[in-house]
Formats: structure tokens, sequence, C-alpha cells
């Protein structure tokens, strides 16, 4: 039992950084009021003017929204305005917003209103946004959760790093980690996505129970699926229907001068490749047009074109690696590019311990590996990998965190993509996440394209 003393001494130190995080709150606020002081020329002009989507071959009409369950994982198909389909997103998953908890989602509303953050996040964010967490307030109506806790979800990925003392954690996951192989690396010559979304210590209850696909189809831009959570408007991973992915992993700047206060969400800047990229020069054109307001790491794939990269972002500036010649690409939670290392900030050494492991399991000439091998399965079998590429011990299932290996990093959710056949694969249930099904979507099915391609099976085991 802690002593009196320390007890009162940890509480002068909670409100201690609280009462840092409430000035910091009403600087930034303050600072979304003023002129935009950055030199860098923002030119918004290159994002695609938003069209009605339609295949090459065929037509096209939106599926009505709807929600389906596969287990544990809620799909929902959203269809119209950003009102409508926010509207339909709570009303489908109201009573999964509702289990966020009565404190957490009182907190959200306060920091949004009471401490005008939602103000700060209409500010920054992407026509739409505003009105598609209206939306999912109207249609979430006695979950508790309202319009300003919904734009504090909406901004999340800057407010968790800026506040981390007021944004409940339980919302918020550090880790993940992807793969892209591609032609000699594949055994079909076919490019594949494997992700793993993570979070080092212990699992976050509301992500395990709510893994959560959302069939988004736009009145403007091209139809795609987010795989979220309920309650926000944004993805983890996005995959339209042009076969682009885009997903992120969590990194912080060395130094906080080196991040925008006027600038975007790097969750909302995937939201924008996710709706409106048909390849990768225009993906990489959307996320080189805004200043970012946090630094981040995101990837981008485009099996078309046989592109893909990595883009270590920071406020202003961005480093990018791109697929290399043998058709190989992966990324953790650290800067790579020679010229962005060292301004990121990496604690521990589970980063560059997986980052090593994706080394040995993909490249031509690893210690371990499947180079020329990838298929669906293979890369199911990366994403469980629980070796330790220093010691080359392996870790049990029962071990939720390692600290050191691809599948035994603290999943709360791993996908596999075929990009080409618009195929994914999911593992959602308890834990150990790796160690479920793989349950397959067709997002051609999914949407009605004509020509879809079909599962063959119903999950990979």
């Amino acid at each position: 039992m802690l002593m009196p003393g320390i007890h009162h001494l940890l509480g002068r130190l909670r409100r201690l950084r609280f009462l840092v995080s409430i000035l910091l709150v009403v600087g930034l606020v303050a600072i979304s009021n003023a002129p935009v002081f950055s030199q860098v020329e923002v030119d918004e002009t290159v994002v695609p003017e938003p069209s009605l989507w339609q295949p090459q071959a065929g037509t096209w009409q939106p599926v009505p929204s709807h929600r389906e369950d596969f287990g544990k994982i809620k799909v929902v198909w959203l269809q119209g305005t950003p009102y409508e389909m926010g509207y339909q997103q709570g009303s489908l998953l109201k009573d999964e917003i509702a289990s966020m908890g009565r404190e957490v989602i009182s907190s959200l509303n306060f920091l949004g209103r009471g401490l005008a953050l939602s103000r700060l996040a209409r500010k920054r964010s992407f026509p739409g946004v505003a009105e598609e967490c209206r939306g999912l307030a109207d249609g979430a109506e006695g979950s508790g959760l309202n319009y300003h806790g919904c734009m504090v979800l909406a901004f999340g990925d800057v407010y968790q790093d800026y506040f981390t003392y007021l944004i409940p954690n339980v919302l918020f996951n550090v880790g993940c980690a992807h793969f892209i192989t591609a032609g000699s690396a594949t055994v079909d010559g076919k490019m594949y996505h494997g992700w793993t979304l993570d979070n080092g210590g212990e699992p976050i209850p509301y992500w395990i129970e709510h893994p959560t696909i959302m069939i988004r189809q736009p009145n403007e831009g091209i139809p795609h699926a987010f795989i979220a959570i309920p309650g926000v408007v944004w993805p983890n991973a996005g995959f339209n229907a042009e076969g682009i992915i885009v997903s992120n992993n969590t990194s912080r700047p060395a130094d906080y001068e080196e991040v925008s206060l006027q600038g975007r969400s790097t969750v909302q800047l995937m939201s924008q490749v996710a709706q409106y990229a048909s390849t990768y020069d225009e993906a990489k054109a959307i996320m080189a047009s805004h200043e970012r307001m946090r630094s981040n790491l995101v990837i981008i794939s485009d099996y078309k074109s046989n592109q893909a990269g990595v883009f270590e972002l920071l406020g202003n500036e961005m480093g990018l690696r791109e697929l290399s010649e043998e058709g190989v690409l992966y990324m953790t939670n650290h800067f790579a590019d020679p010229d962005y290392v060292g301004r990121d900030r990496t604690s521990g050494e589970s980063s560059f311990s997986r980052f090593k492991s994706f080394q040995q399991l993909l490249e031509p000439g690893g210690s371990r590996s499947l180079y020329g091998q990838i298929s669906p399965e293979k890369a199911v079998q990366v994403l469980r990998d629980r070796t330790n590429p220093n010691t080359g011990a392996v870790s049990a299932p029962s071990v939720y965190d390692d600290n050191a290996s691809i599948g035994g990093n603290g999943s709360l959710r791993q996908v596999v993509f075929d990009p080409e056949g618009l195929r994914f694969w999911v593992a959602a249930g308890e834990v150990p996440i790796p160690e479920n099904p793989f349950t397959c979507f067709s997002l051609g099915e999914m949407l009605g394209l004509p020509n879809a391609q079909a599962c063959t099976a119903s999950a990979i085991n």
C-alpha cells in the first residue's frame, strides 16, 4: 500500500499535468483563430475533383444501408451525404458506441464543448467531417455521445499526441506494423499487404469487442471500406474500389517544433486518400498537399501500377521509402528514410526488433526468408510470427505483449489484403488475436460490383 504522502504527491503530479494540458488547449484554440504562419505554400487543388464513381466495366449502384455481423466483426453499409452516413453509423452502432461507458463519453463531450476542442477540430478538419459527426450524434441519440465528443474523436490522433492526460486512452492504440510484397516476392506475382494493429502492455477491451468494417458509399468519390471502431469517422485502414490501400502506424516527433499547429489530422488525410485517390500518384499528391499537426507513418499501395510507399510524416516535410526492386516494403514505428532517421521519438527496442523480423522473413536471403512464397496464407504466417529476431526465442501465445515479435506485440486486429481481387481477411476475436481464423471478405461483393471476385473459403485458419 502506498503511504499517504506518496498518494498526495501523485495527486499533485496528476493535477499539474492536467493544468499543463489545459494551458496547451487554450494556446491551440487561440492559435486556431490566428492567420496561418507557415511559409510553406499548401496547394489543395491537386486533390482530384470529386465525382460519382463507376467501375471500368458495367455500372454500379450503392447498396442500401444495413448491418451484418460475422462473429465479433460488425459490418455496416453507409451511403449518401456525410450527414446521412454519420446518421446511419450512429443508428446501426448505437449500442456499441454507448458501451464506451458514461465516464469516457462524458469526458469526450466535455473536452469537445467545455474546452473547445471540437471547435479546433472543426477548423482543422476536411469538409464533411463536422456534418458526419452531427449525423452520427443524431443517429446515436441515447448513447450519450454528442456532436462535440464526436469531433474530439474525429481529430483524435492529434489530440492523443498532444493531450495524453486528457483524452481517454481506452480509445486509442499505439504500435502496429505493415508489410507489402509484390512481383518476385510473391508466389503468383500479385501484391499482398499485411497489417497488425497493436497496443503494447495490455489489450483495449473496446477494440477487442468491436472490430468494425464500414462500407462507405459517398455521393462523391470512390466507394471504400474503413476498418475501424464504432463512433469514429476515420479509418485505421482504408481500402477503396480502385484497389488503393492506406493505413498508418504510430510515431511521434523528436521535436514538436517540426509539426504544424495549422496542420491536418493524419487519419483524416487517410480518409481523403480512400475516398479520392484512384492511383498511387493521386494518393501521394494528397499526402503532400497538406501540413500535418502530428508526426506519423502512413503506408499506401496501388497494385495497378505496382507502387507502394511509406510516408514518414512531420509537419511540413515527409520522408518516403518506396517498394524495392525486389518487391518488398515494410514499416513498424520508427523513421527509416536515411534523411529522417532520428527525427522521430522511438522508445524501446520493439519497433527495431519487429523491423528486423520483416527483414529476416521477407527479404531475399533473409535468415528465415519466405521470399517468392508470399500468398495470403503465407502473409498470415508472417503476421503470426512470434520469434524474437535477436535471440531466436519463440514467445508463448499466452504472452500478450512480448515486446519483440510481429505476432506477439499485443495485437488488437490483423488483416491481409489482396488488392487486385478486392478481398481481405480479418483476424478478430479473443486474445491472442493472431490465433483466430482470418475471416474473408470480398469488397467487390459487399459493394455489389459487377464481376466481383468471391472468397474461395470462409477463412484462413
